[in-house]
């Protein structure tokens, strides 16, 4: 008689993405106009709360304090990082320019609404 059992590997993609997931969308929400100059690299989440017609299915599950549908997921890695030369690369402030270049980006287009 063989058995059914399937043992937990948190390694598996489904399970690492979903702990991932859980991760990410546990943290604080920053405006994306007002995040202060902070050290590191990483994943980010990106939530609309404008009233641009075309993303409003996405606006309102993002409204009311609560952020259940990012916009955009990406990831900010430090310089040299994707060449994996050097496992050891010091993060600087990867995350922190990859956000300012989403906030200048949004601040250009004249119909997303304010940051």
């Amino acid at each position: 008689m063989t058995s059914n059992v399937i043992p937990f590997n948190p390694l598996d993609k489904k399970n690492l993405g979903a702990s991932v997931a859980e991760a990410l969308l546990t943290k604080e929400i920053h405006p994306l106009g007002d995040i202060p100059v902070f050290e590191g690299a990483g994943i980010y989440a990106i939530y609309y709360t404008g009233k641009f017609r075309a993303y409003q299915q996405i606006a309102r599950l993002n409204n009311q304090e609560q952020f259940l549908l990012p916009i955009y997921v990406g990831k900010a890695v430090p310089a040299g990082a994707r060449m994996g030369s050097n496992l050891e690369l010091a993060a600087g402030k990867a995350l922190h320019k990859r956000l300012k270049e989403h906030a200048e980006s949004v601040k250009a287009a004249e119909n997303l609404g304010k940051l």
